[in-house]
């Protein structure tokens, strides 16, 4: 799929979204003496780039040369200078007071100027008409997707990964693993039970070849179209054992999704004093505002709350203990092990209250004398789920 396509998908995803964004059209097409010099033309393409890389901007080209830059919400006090920037780099003669230069850059703001935006995107795409025939032969002749996406994951494939979604069956690959707390003697107490889509084994079944990205915005609009599809069924299942605590991994979108504050609004008040929202780390760096006043919210509502997906890298970087939540899940991934012998590292980690901690992916026996060194009780993994059978620890919460 060329990058025309990927921008009409990407201006539908914009119209979805619960934010706002800003659209830049650069016209770099309408100007003559541009589309006449390729060195300039090429400058001018790479210079929008540059501006847009800081604000995590995204551009798309278009075949007569030009360009599109999408930018979220939060940029909005920066699209002045950065259309100041362009108009000068192309025109540096221009007449600042002068109306005639204007139709180099048009911005638009999504959702309120969409139609204007598509009409726009339509104008500069020109698809050549298919050709008689054509369309009917290939109707219907979609390919599985485990054939059909291969490399990395974009708007293209993610638009086709939440079609298949459509039709799959997502119960078996639903999950659960219990968070217990120790005494260090032997004995331990399941404190609730994570429930989740294996994305590993989702992807492995239906679409091996696809590379994905944990930190790239479009894994996270990945995670949002599974939770629109199983944290229905997940809430569902909680409902179903009242009083039973269990933790749900949302993410930020989740949380302002229709469904969900349905359910915040139906809820009682036991259902949400027994559930933990488990919010991604990633959120937090990409929109740390919004989550921060989210977390916030559910905790209003009775929701306990954690940040999830921390790694002992990113400790010394972040004052995570400035955070109101009830658990912070930090990862003991082996490749990471020798951090903790790092003194930024282990500063950062004792700032935070040991009884939030949880240390989780727990997969090798040292998981757990390493977590006492540290002074820490609550654990979660593969190797704590045998410790705690071993010890006649409860599988259910």
């Amino acid at each position: 799929m060329d990058i025309e396509e990927s921008f009409n998908l990407a201006i539908r995803r914009m119209l979805r979204a619960s934010g706002t964004h800003y659209v830049l059209h650069v016209a770099l097409s309408s100007f003559g003496f541009i589309r006449g010099n390729p060195e300039l033309m090429l400058f001018l393409q790479n210079s929008i780039k540059d501006l847009a890389q800081p604000l995590a901007g995204i551009v798309y080209p278009m075949r007569r040369g030009d360009q599109f830059v999408v930018l979220n919400g939060d940029a909005g006090p920066k699209i002045g200078e950065i259309t100041d920037y362009i108009m000068a780099a192309a025109l540096p003669e221009r007449d600042p007071k002068s109306s005639e230069d204007q139709a180099l850059v048009r911005v638009f703001l999504i959702p309120r100027d969409y139609t204007a935006l598509r009409e726009v995107a339509n104008a500069c795409m020109e698809v050549p008409a298919a050709k008689p025939g054509e369309a009917a032969a290939g109707a219907g002749a979609i390919r599985p997707i485990e054939e059909d996406l291969d490399g990395l994951l974009n708007a293209w494939a993610l638009n086709r990964l939440e079609i298949a979604l459509g039709e799959i069956d997502l119960s078996p690959y639903l999950r659960a693993q219990t968070v217990y707390e120790t005494d260090h003697q032997g004995h331990w107490t399941p404190l609730f039970e994570e429930c989740f889509t294996s994305l590993n084994d989702l992807r492995r079944d239906k679409f091996p070849k696809l590379t994905l990205q944990i930190e790239d915005r479009m894994f996270a609009e990945l995670c949002r179209a599974l939770d629109r599809r199983s944290v229905p069924e997940i809430l569902r299942r909680h409902r179903a054992k009242p009083g039973h605590r269990h933790s749900l991994n949302v993410g930020l979108a989740t949380c302002h999704a229709a469904f969900f504050e349905k359910f915040v609004r139906e809820s009682s008040e036991l259902e949400r004093r027994t559930l933990v929202l488990e919010i991604n780390r990633s959120d937090l760096l990409h929109r740390p505002r919004e989550v921060v006043k989210t977390l916030a919210s559910m905790r209003e509502a009775g929701f306990a709350t954690a940040l999830d997906g921390i790694t002992l890298d990113l400790l010394p970087f972040v004052n995570l203990h400035r955070l109101d939540v009830d658990y912070f899940k930090i990862a003991l991934a082996p490749g990471q092990m020798s951090l903790l012998k790092d003194p930024d590292c282990v500063a950062s980690l004792k700032r935070l209250p040991r009884s939030k901690i949880i240390l989780c992916r727990c997969e090798k026996e040292s998981a757990l004398p390493v977590g006492q060194a540290f002074g820490l009780t609550k654990f979660q993994g593969w190797v704590i789920d045998r410790l705690a059978s071993g010890a006649g620890g409860s599988h259910g919460s």
